[in-house]
């Protein structure tokens, strides 16, 4: 079964902050489709990221306190990326913490986070190149 893999944005909690990214998933490719959301968030101590998968939620709807504000369609995926995607934000979140601790800051962010995954998916070929994608 096909799937459609989606670069979600929410609007920034403040002018100093950024969007914050997410993928998605559905198996149809309109506005109102039932997602499965995948995203990295501050723990509790906000020291460190965690990987979140948040499922039956519509592609277009607001995330918590932040209303949606775009998304992109990245490419059709089959099972084996969806097999991969969780596995993926883990490592992709370990990333992200590991050079956060080496600056002693919480520098990267779900951008960075969705990028190491895109990248990833594109380099194992489970996922066409996306061209021009950069934090926002």
């Amino acid at each position: 079964m096909v799937a459609y893999l989606w670069l979600v944005w929410y609007a920034a909690p403040s002018k100093m902050s950024r969007k914050h990214w997410a993928l998605a998933v559905t198996y149809e490719a309109h506005d109102r489709a039932y997602a499965t959301i995948y995203e990295i968030a501050g723990d509790d101590t906000s020291s460190r990221y965690l990987p979140r998968v948040v499922r039956r939620v519509h592609l277009t709807s607001n995330h918590g306190a932040a209303s949606y504000s775009g998304k992109i369609l990245l490419g059709e995926i089959n099972d084996n990326v969806l097999g991969a995607l969780e596995m993926y934000s883990e490592s992709s979140a370990d990333l992200v913490n590991g050079n956060n601790r080496k600056r002693g800051a919480m520098e990267l962010n779900g951008q960075d986070w969705a990028v190491i995954i895109i990248r990833s998916l594109e380099d194992a070929q489970l996922l066409p190149q996306v061209k021009h994608l950069s934090p926002l």
